[in-house]
């Protein structure tokens, strides 16, 4: 799934919680909170330099493939081992740019829900505030059965997944994107 952003809605009215097209019946959250999500920064770097080494490795056996033809009497043209080495340098290059955006994005802040299953994260913002705003309407519909709450939200995700990764959430309090 790639990464999502946006403008969604979210609303608690006649015992529901809607955030966007997602229901949640008041009466069956027994928690909702806010979760501060973080990279692994290890493991984005580990994926980073094995991501490199193989773009190296490559580009190190196409050059060498190359050279082998070209010692068997094929003519090639000049500028393949070119076009090979700035592959390789382009490749390692857009790593090192993910890598950078993963490292340098701010934090997330999650909306999770728990019912009597698993936690759920139904949305992911840099707006803290916004999303301890939301968990208060929550829980005050909980002893509120008339309470009506709207609020607009820029989110980062809307879900438990962001490119793929899933958010595992801890008891305490402390989220991790998995990759």
């Amino acid at each position: 799934m790639a990464h999502r952003s946006g403008v969604i809605g979210v609303k608690v009215e006649n015992q529901v919680l809607w955030v966007g097209r997602e229901a949640y019946p008041v009466r069956n959250i027994a928690r909702a909170r806010v979760v501060r999500l973080t990279i692994r920064r290890s493991a984005a770097v580990g994926r980073f330099v094995g991501m490199a080494l193989l773009w190296l490795v490559l580009g190190m056996g196409a050059t060498v493939a190359l050279r082998a033809a070209k010692s068997q009497g094929v003519h090639l043209d000049r500028s393949l081992g070119q076009v090979v080495v700035i592959a390789t340098v382009v490749l390692i290059g857009i790593s090192a740019l993910r890598l950078l955006y993963l490292l340098l994005r701010p934090a997330l802040f999650a909306l999770v829900i728990e019912t009597a299953g698993s936690p759920y994260t139904a949305l992911a913002t840099t707006e803290r505030h916004v999303v301890d705003e939301i968990v208060h309407a929550i829980m005050a519909a909980v002893d509120n059965p008339g309470l009506v709450f709207h609020k607009t939200v820029n989110y980062t995700h809307h879900g438990d997944r962001i490119g793929g990764d899933k958010f595992e959430v801890s008891g305490s309090g402390v989220g991790k994107i998995v990759h």
